[in-house]
């Protein structure tokens, strides 16, 4: 299987180890390009990793035809169109989150993946972490009764992390914390309810950028549930909580801890040790070879982008703003 690695800054880095530490037991993989408008970098990474073979590319357009599959690493502005040439080529796709960066964008990619037969998976690792695999495969079976509401608290030290750095130019983010960390904890809350956005409304400070650093959150999903998420990007450091509360009990995640709350009885820590971890890049390459179902279709990029458009479009307008809304205004069903 010959592979791409498609921006090879950190995040495309940290891809590279896996894929690397996933060929020692699969040899039939190979990194055939490293792709950055970055030579230096390019040079330095084949260098660091002993990727001798490795044709050094600025131009993805230019792996089109050479390749099986692509993990895509690059700024999110242009996740899109990569990812789209990258399907339209025949080539299966890791994509970083955010997938894209408007709902627009999420319906091409998903209609573009449902058509296609590829694999195409969306980098949110937290599905493979033993924590969120608890606290799916609970609300799942049921054991929280039916949702009420869920509370995510994210602090960061983004701020001071991004100054200086494209994530914090609109036109190449695309947002701020929102859809980059926070992307992460959406999707946690809608994957593990298994519910999605109907309605969200928010306030957001940039904090003297051109993003979004804190927020403000609050959602309805389906079922009547209600979402609360408080974005602290000028934390002192890093802090995390979600919440699960049902009319049976409440689930409490604050990694590596799970704790369930059950009415009428005591609290329990949820024990780990049957939910085997993974990572992102082994999944993708294990469904490509069939050995595995991708646990992260584009399915739940557009779901974590339908919350996040209504969130800042709420902000544009100062009121509540309906997912539905935004399916009309782009003239499309809601798949």
């Amino acid at each position: 299987m010959k592979v791409a690695l498609i921006g090879c800054g950190g995040m495309g880095e940290a891809h590279l180890r896996d894929l690397l530490k996933f060929r020692e037991k699969n040899p039939d993989v190979e990194v055939k390009y490293l792709v950055d408008v970055n030579k230096e970098r390019l040079a330095q990474l084949k260098a660091k990793y002993g990727l001798s073979g490795a044709g050094l590319l600025t131009d993805f357009r230019k792996v089109l035809g050479k390749v099986d599959a692509a993990i895509v690493a690059t700024p999110h502005s242009e996740h899109y169109q990569q990812v789209m040439e990258l399907i339209a080529s025949g080539v299966h796709v890791l994509v970083e989150k955010p997938m894209v960066c408007n709902l627009r964008q999420a319906l091409d990619v998903y209609e573009a993946w449902r058509k296609s037969g590829l694999v195409v998976e969306v980098g949110y690792q937290r599905h493979f972490e033993q924590p969120f695999m608890a606290a799916k495969d609970i609300v799942s079976k049921g054991e929280l009764g039916k949702l009420q509401m869920v509370s995510m608290i994210l602090g960061q030290d983004y701020l001071r992390g991004v100054k200086g750095t494209w994530r914090t130019v609109k036109s190449i983010s695309c947002g701020g914390e929102l859809i980059d960390s926070g992307s992460h904890f959406i999707d946690i809350a809608l994957w593990v309810s298994g519910l999605a956005a109907q309605e969200a409304f928010a306030y957001v400070d940039t904090r003297g950028t051109e993003v979004d650093i804190n927020t403000a959150l609050v959602a309805k999903l389906e079922g009547d549930a209600l979402l609360l998420f408080t974005v602290a990007g000028d934390d002192p450091g890093w802090l995390e909580v979600e919440i699960f509360w049902g009319e049976e009990g409440r689930l409490i995640v604050q990694p590596p801890a799970v704790l369930v709350q059950r009415r009428g009885g005591e609290g329990d820590a949820v024990k780990l040790d049957s939910y085997t971890p993974s990572r992102p890049v082994y999944n993708f390459l294990r469904a490509i070879e069939g050995k595995e179902e991708n646990r992260v279709p584009p399915t739940c990029g557009l779901r974590v982008q339908e919350l996040s458009d209504a969130a800042y479009r709420s902000v544009e307008l100062g009121r509540p703003v309906k997912v539905a809304e935004l399916y009309e205004e782009l003239g499309a069903r809601r798949p």
